[in-house]
């Protein structure tokens, strides 16, 4: 191979930057990538054009879906999302396939930008702008909400009508549908439809006793009044019993 070539060789393989299998991030802060963060989308030809056109439009306008943390064992956001790195940027156009986190204490903690569309999910550390890739996991079901209602909850009080909004009103009718129309205070309730639609007959109608019953009236009849004759008090008696008495004394002395 020519010299020329061997200096084109090179000077392309700087260009495009070098492809390690795998890095350990230690130090986010250190040899952070020096290239153009929204053309660096374009280094994964993994995912379609138009994906990827979308993405980098966003990315100019730093459009981003939120503002994760960066943890040791895992990426916090609104989403759910999994733990792994890859194909993190550094340098000049460097990329690292895996990413590992292991020597990050419990506390170290870095904010970064995620950008995702159609599954493709780019994160851009605030710290070093090391573009790199993470995946958006499927949000988990909702619970279901009817299995704690309280239609369901044998211990949760029971919604009813209140007993009645307050005294009973005596001067107009009952408000409809109320407690108070409903159950009301003796006869007469305001509001209430009569004892039986039917005819007058029908409402005296009920149970017999024996082979005797209420006879049934016409319409319009008035009901007729039953004369109970009075018990005499022990005075009238009395004074009975001394009007015959007499009478049959005048008579023995006339006799």
């Amino acid at each position: 191979m020519s010299l020329l070539a061997s200096i084109a060789l090179a000077a392309s393989g700087a260009a495009s930057g070098a492809v390690l299998p795998h890095c350990s991030w230690d130090k986010p802060g250190v040899n952070p990538f020096m290239g153009d963060v929204v053309a660096a989308v374009d280094r994964y030809t993994d995912i379609p054009a138009d994906t990827r056109a979308r993405l980098k439009e966003r990315m100019k306008k730093r459009d981003y879906d939120e503002l994760v943390s960066i943890q040791r064992d895992g990426i916090v956001g609104k989403a759910q999302y999994g733990s792994e790195i890859r194909d993190m940027y550094f340098g000049a156009n460097n990329v690292c396939k895996t990413v590992s986190r292991a020597k990050w204490s419990l506390k170290a903690e870095e904010r970064g930008l995620v950008y995702c569309e159609d599954g493709q999910c780019i994160l851009v550390p605030t710290v070093c702008r090391n573009v790199s890739r993470i995946t958006r996991l499927p949000s988990k079901a909702a619970p279901v909400a009817a299995a704690n209602s309280p239609a369901n909850d044998s211990q949760a009080p029971l919604e009813l009508e209140p007993t009645s909004a307050g005294p009973l009103a005596t001067g107009g009718p009952a408000a409809p549908g109320s407690f108070a129309q409903l159950a009301g205070a003796g006869s007469g309730l305001e509001g209430l439809p009569p004892t039986s639609a039917g005819p007058l007959g029908t409402a005296l109608q009920g149970p017999t006793t024996g082979a005797t019953s209420v006879p049934s009236l016409p319409a319009g009849t008035a009901t007729p009044q039953t004369v109970v004759p009075g018990v005499p008090e022990p005075g009238t008696w009395a004074m009975l019993l001394s009007g015959l008495f007499a009478v049959g004394f005048v008579a023995r002395r006339r006799a």
